[in-house]
């Protein structure tokens, strides 16, 4: 009897010791793994979790990163991740951004381009000192233009390098720098598709009107050889409106890591 409890005692104080351990093991555990899912990667400017980017788009996403970064101070950093566990990616964005300080300091001049595979959904967020030049208009038409018809393709790898390459592009040109030969700025899209649609407005609205100028002429011509009464716009149901017609014409990481940046929720977001 007397060494059964001594069995149970000793048990119980093996356990009050190795308690402790046990937690504090689960807890480093715990923390590696979240340390490790927010962590960048040594080339800090592409970190594909996800791993969805070709080996050299991975590599042309790191050069202009470093470019970029070189000559202007400012962070354009791409993350792909698998899932965003039931988070917005709006959210997960800017929360991630503020968590890695993209961008320097005291100019806020970082932006994060970020992928959810699971989701579909791809997010461009912008730091403060950035939004002026990155509006929210601007990284929609980016998206639109330069992800999306790739990554509905499932071809991400090429969607997220020509919507960096786009970004960068755009942070050089808010820097007073010149663009890469051939890049089309996302407010030149903006302009010509304004254009476009105002054309195709004016076309909507002119069409008709010559259309019932020519009605005009026709039965005016015949009214005026059978010497009867002019054409006469009639009101009711299923014709032309009564009252004078008027005419008129309208006119119309790697050694790299972040600097401290903070973002506002500036940006865009798409889903493919």
């Amino acid at each position: 009897m007397g060494e059964t409890n001594m069995h149970c005692s000793m048990s119980k104080r093996i356990w009050v010791l190795l308690l402790p351990v046990l937690l504090a093991t689960t807890f480093i555990l715990s923390g590696c793994e979240e340390d490790e899912a927010l962590k960048p990667t040594e080339r800090f400017f592409v970190n594909d979790f996800a791993d969805v980017i070709k080996p050299e788009d991975e590599d042309t996403i790191y050069s202009q990163g470093v470019g970029l970064q070189e000559k202007t101070g400012a962070q354009v950093v791409a993350v792909t991740v698998k899932s965003l566990d039931s988070q917005d990616i709006r959210d997960f964005g800017v929360a991630l951004g503020r968590e890695w300080g993209l961008g320097e300091e005291d100019k806020n001049n970082g932006v994060l381009l970020l992928m959810a595979l699971d989701e579909r959904k791809i997010s461009i967020e912008v730091g403060y000192g950035l939004e002026g030049g990155l509006t929210d208009i601007e990284t929609g038409i980016i998206l639109d233009t330069y992800a999306i018809p790739y990554l509905k393709n499932n071809d991400y790898s090429t969607g997220i390098q020509k919507a960096y390459s786009a970004i960068v592009n755009e942070v050089y040109i808010e820097y007073g720098l010149e663009p890469e030969e051939g890049y089309t700025p996302a407010e030149e899209i903006r302009n010509r598709d304004e254009d476009e649609e105002n054309i195709g407005s004016f076309f909507g609205a002119i069409v008709p009107i010559i259309l019932i100028l020519i009605l005009i002429a026709v039965f005016s011509s015949r009214g005026g050889r059978r010497g009867g009464p002019p054409f006469i716009f009639m009101g009711g149901r299923g014709g032309f409106g009564g009252g004078n017609f008027r005419g008129g014409s309208g006119g119309s990481f790697g050694g790299f890591s972040g600097g401290g940046g903070s973002f506002g929720g500036g940006g865009s977001s798409r889903g493919f």
